[in-house]
């Protein structure tokens, strides 16, 4: 019996030195990992804390004490709210009322800590809930990364980009400034030439400085239409044309009942500048043309203008009437008009192409690119 309970304390014993030896692999284990997780809390890049639920600090990282400037102890005796700017804590409790709702899992947040000199920093914090195993709330953990350096260059960027609006409306006020003088001095211009006429007894001569007013009132509309258009840079020609169209017809004493204008514009074709002055002069020469020869007093018919997009950048204009039509002999290049040559000359500014058709009355296409 003394050598059977003799075996039996010797298996026990071996069973207790297994389980003492299992135990210590075990707290050495326990010990190694804690140890780890001590590391990576207190040498981490970003600020780490456990936060109880109701805000106070209960663990926080060195890298935390760095960016708001306390010690440990100092967090220690306060809580999250204490250092949270004012204006960013509404958010951050409203997150928080979620997270411990079960409405979300974590959040994240930009906002402001107050430093222990006052000084503010920005960072993003990122939150997220420890629980029990019966799921009621133990704790939040918290990282926080510091962003001043980003938040700062955000600013810079919003300071520039502030600064290029200021300056771009300033230029937009200058630029509007210019069309709106230069309409001005068109005006002028005409004026004088108004003036000057009046002393001006050949009809021919009349007619030729009428001609020049004209031409420089169709460039001074275009600038105020510059001036009036919202893009600075370019005018919706359909509303351009309708004005000039409108004024020629005044000017030549159109009846409206004996010749029609009618017009067939694409809405979203917009011309800059050095685009609409020329395309605009030529469809000045022309409909005066028309308005002028097409039609011997008493005849009927019909202008019409019209202005497509045929392609992706090619602007098709063309201006035609069903009036008596251009002489048998009629040879565009080698006419000695001054308004033919305006014409001619003004096409191949836009480095466009002419083609006249004369069967029935006569049509001008021009072919340009936008």
């Amino acid at each position: 019996m003394v050598e059977q309970r003799t075996v039996e304390l010797t298996k026990i014993n071996a069973s207790l030195q297994a389980e003492i030896t299992e135990r210590q692999r075990i707290e050495e284990a326990l010990r190694e990992s804690e140890q780890r997780f001590r590391a990576a809390f207190h040498q981490a890049a970003v600020g780490i804390a456990h936060v109880a639920i109701d805000g106070r600090w209960l663990l926080v990282n060195q890298r935390l004490c760095d960016i708001v400037g306390y010690t440990p102890q100092e967090l220690q005796l306060g809580s999250f709210q204490d250092i949270t700017y004012p204006d960013d804590l509404e958010a951050a409790l409203q997150y928080i009322k979620q997270i411990l709702a079960g409405d979300i899992q974590t959040f994240s947040l930009e906002k402001r800590y107050i430093r222990k000199d006052n000084s503010l920093v920005w960072v993003n914090v990122t939150v997220s809930l420890l629980r029990e195993t019966s799921g009621v709330p133990k704790y939040f953990i918290s990282v926080v990364e510091d962003i001043s350096e980003r938040q700062a260059a955000l600013q810079e960027r919003q300071k520039s980009q502030e600064q290029l609006q200021a300056s771009l409306r300033e230029k937009e006020v200058l630029l509007k400034e210019i069309y709106h003088r230069v309409k001005n001095n068109l005006q002028v211009i005409s004026s004088l030439l108004s003036l000057q006429s009046e002393y001006i007894k050949d009809k021919s001569d009349m007619e030729i400085f009428q001609q020049s007013q004209q031409r420089i009132a169709s460039m001074a509309l275009i600038h105020e239409k510059m001036y009036q258009s919202p893009d600075l840079a370019r005018i919706n020609f359909s509303e351009y044309v309708q004005d000039l169209v409108a004024s020629l017809r005044t000017s030549y004493e159109v009846n409206a009942s004996a010749i029609t204008l009618k017009l067939n514009i694409d809405e979203h074709i917009l011309l800059g500048l050095d685009t609409a002055i020329p395309c605009g002069l030529i469809i000045h020469e022309l409909v005066s043309n028309s308005l002028k020869y097409a039609f011997p007093v008493g005849r009927e018919g019909e202008i019409s203008i019209e202005i497509t997009e045929i392609v992706a950048g090619q602007i098709l204009l063309s201006v035609s009437d069903n009036g008596i039509g251009l002489p048998s002999n009629f040879n565009f290049i080698e006419t000695a008009s001054l308004g033919w040559q305006l014409v001619d000359a003004l096409a191949s500014q836009l480095a466009g192409d002419i083609k006249i058709n004369s069967n029935n009355g006569v049509e001008f296409q021009i072919r340009f690119p936008t």
